[in-house]
């Protein structure tokens, strides 16, 4: 009963931290030193990641329509507005994918 209490703990922690511009994943760390769970590293592991792929999700969800040029809903000027903002995106990733590759062992 213990652990599902401290389960929701770091839930509310992560569903806080999500939307603000601080690391989520650095304060499910901190606060997993605080209460830790009597599970082993792997499940703790498997934890985090999967309350963070909820976080993620709901994001997407929630900004699906915004982020989707495909729309039918938008206009032809939302749309291409959007491609615009995907184009930036794209452009600004490619600086880190050419350092990762070039770096990789």
């Amino acid at each position: 009963m213990l652990d599902i209490i401290k389960a929701i703990i770091l839930g509310i922690v992560e569903g806080i931290t999500e939307f603000l511009p601080i690391s989520s994943t650095g304060h499910l760390i901190l606060v997993n030193e605080f209460i830790k769970m009597s599970q082993t590293t792997q499940f703790t592991d498997m934890f985090n990641v999967v309350i963070q792929l909820g976080a993620i999700m709901a994001v997407v969800v929630l900004y699906f329509h915004k982020l989707n040029p495909l729309s039918p809903k938008k206009t032809h000027l939302e749309q291409r507005d959007t491609w615009v903002l995907w184009f930036k995106v794209i452009v600004a990733v490619l600086p880190s994918v050419v350092i990762g590759l070039l770096l990789n062992d």
